[in-house]
């Protein structure tokens, strides 16, 4: 799966429709570091995504309505940065203009087994090249997501041979990519503390991101909006994929409506379970992102009439929801609602 990583200019110019979730904009603040201490910060949030995402799009592959086979890498270019940054990370991953390099490949995921590692720079897939294109200073991911396009189709259809650089080296893999929900996740620059789903597309906010201290809490907040995919509540053209063998077995409503963020907050704790995820964590991030939401201990409508209800209803319903889970492990009986 190709977990993209996008500076702010390049979210804000894909203008795309997404339901977002979370309320108000509630800040969880920023300081000022130096140019490479921000690309660390970056990378290690765009690494700890994907590394969480893959595991859920993994684990609940069978309740998706569309998958893929699927690679679990994050890719990034050069290009897809600013001036400041772009030498920094080019001398750190031997990146090259818009040639997709490997910034993650997680654990069991189909590009560790690979042999695939951050630094290596794929240069071709089954013969196809990847376009490195013309030298600009302006950031832009264009041609980064051409390569992505072409990535994608090659592993969709099977084993993908790659071509795969480092420094002065080349040398040739065998990918097996696996089936996994087919929803790309993406970091977004912004100190609000939201998530949101829109048709294939996954985003957290880096505030959000920085509110879930671990992977178990993080995993709450990718699982969450992985729900509202799951259950369908985006409207627009349905993601392509093909659909999980079990999403019949879901009992939670489908399509939009009203509280559909209290059936993406039961469904979310069931998702994570899924993946190995302790899902006691969801009602930590919901604690301390109540905190910081002046506006979460009230109930909210947004402009498109979806409920969201007070934290102490939430609460509530996440306490329900976990004393089930651990009632269907005692059973041995199915995680899914």
């Amino acid at each position: 799966m190709a977990f993209r990583t996008l500076s702010l200019a390049a979210l804000l110019a894909l203008g795309l429709g997404a339901a977002g979730c979370g309320g108000s904009s509630a800040s969880s603040g920023r300081d000022v570091a130096p140019p490479e201490a921000r690309l660390s910060a970056l990378n290690a949030q765009d690494a700890r995504l994907a590394r969480v995402s893959w595991r859920l799009m993994r684990a609940n592959a069978d309740l998706c309505p569309a998958t893929l086979p699927r690679a679990g890498w994050a890719l990034q270019s050069a290009a897809q940065y600013g001036p400041e940054l772009r030498p920094l990370a080019e001398q750190r991953f031997g990146l090259r203009g818009d040639l997709p390099g490997v910034l993650t490949a997680p654990d069991d995921s189909p590009a560790q087994r690979a042999g695939l590692a951050p630094g290596d720079v794929i240069l071709s897939a089954n013969d196809q090249p990847m376009a490195e294109g013309v030298s600009q200073r302006q950031e832009s991911y264009d041609g980064l997501q051409a390569n992505l396009d072409r990535l994608d189709r090659v592993v969709a259809s099977g084993p993908a041979r790659l071509s795969v650089g480092r420094g002065d080296t080349t040398r040739t893999l065998t990918l097996i990519p696996v089936p996994a929900c087919a929803y790309t996740t993406q970091i977004v620059i912004q100190r609000s503390l939201r998530g949101n789903v829109g048709r294939g597309l996954i985003q957290i906010t880096t505030g959000m991101a920085g509110l879930a201290r671990n992977d178990d809490e993080l995993a709450f907040v990718v699982a969450h909006e992985l729900a509202h995919a799951v259950l369908e509540h985006v409207s627009g053209p349905a993601t392509p994929g093909q659909r999980g063998a079990r999403t019949d077995a879901l009992t939670l409503r489908r399509g939009p409506h009203a509280t559909m963020e209290a059936d993406a907050d039961r469904l979310g704790l069931y998702l994570l379970a899924r993946a190995g995820y302790d899902p006691a964590a969801a009602v930590v991030v919901l604690d301390r992102y109540s905190a910081q939401d002046l506006f979460a201990a009230w109930p909210q409508i947004d402009p498109r009439g979806r409920v969201y209800a007070p934290s102490a209803e939430r609460r509530a319903a996440l306490a329900a929801a976990l004393d089930d889970i651990a009632a269907r492990r005692a059973g041995n009986r199915d995680l899914i609602p």
